[in-house]
């Protein structure tokens, strides 16, 4: 479960913040959409729960803040954009890059790579990924450590309708497994299709 309460961000100069005392809950078992306009501070919120930006609040990720979290990548998968890595990797050298800096063995990048339908694109450089297979991609890097809870930033954003419904299952089963799944998106549709609550 995640508990977020009082997200206020720093205001720039003579402006209101982008997020002012925004509180919320995210429970097990479900996917919960924050729904919001392009700018209305989505992404803000989703960087003041994971201690990315300076702001005022807090956040319990079950029961504990993220920095109180020994191992945080196993505790919460996170997708924040398009995935950061040097463009002449391959799809299966990043994430086992990535099982190795998270303690992870290293057999479990090619776990994830078959659970997101990347297995034929392992040996595909970062730089040549579509934005469907970056998305993908972002998401294997989520669920690398096999953590509890997902947050996601507007997962869904650029991908075909086939990939969507994709997508809204896998959210759909990790939470089924107790998981807690928390996506931002700019689109009321989209959200009533993939969120138990908005």
């Amino acid at each position: 479960m995640i508990q977020a309460i009082g997200l206020t961000s720093i205001a720039r100069k003579e402006q209101s913040p982008a997020v002012d005392n925004v509180s919320f809950e995210a429970h097990a078992g479900r996917v919960t959409a924050l729904l919001g306009a392009p700018g209305a501070g989505k992404t803000t919120a989703l960087r003041l729960m994971l201690e990315l930006q300076r702001g005022r609040g807090v956040t319990y990720f079950r029961g504990r803040p993220l920095h109180r979290i020994p191992h945080p990548a196993h505790e919460v998968g996170v997708l924040l954009g398009d995935v950061p890595g040097h463009p002449a990797r391959s799809v299966r050298g990043h994430l086992r890059m990535l099982c190795a800096a998270s303690g992870v063995p290293a057999r479990r990048a090619d776990e994830v790579l078959e659970a997101v339908g990347l297995v034929s694109l392992r040996d595909e450089r970062l730089g040549t990924l579509s934005r469907g297979m970056d998305r993908r991609l972002g998401l294997a890097c989520a669920l690398l450590p096999d953590p509890h809870t997902l947050v996601l930033d507007d997962p869904a954003r650029g991908l075909a309708v086939g990939e969507r419904r994709w997508l809204h299952d896998m959210l759909r089963e990790h939470a089924a497994q107790g998981g807690t799944v928390l996506c931002s998106t700019a689109d009321p549709k989209e959200a009533t299709r993939f969120a138990d609550h908005v």
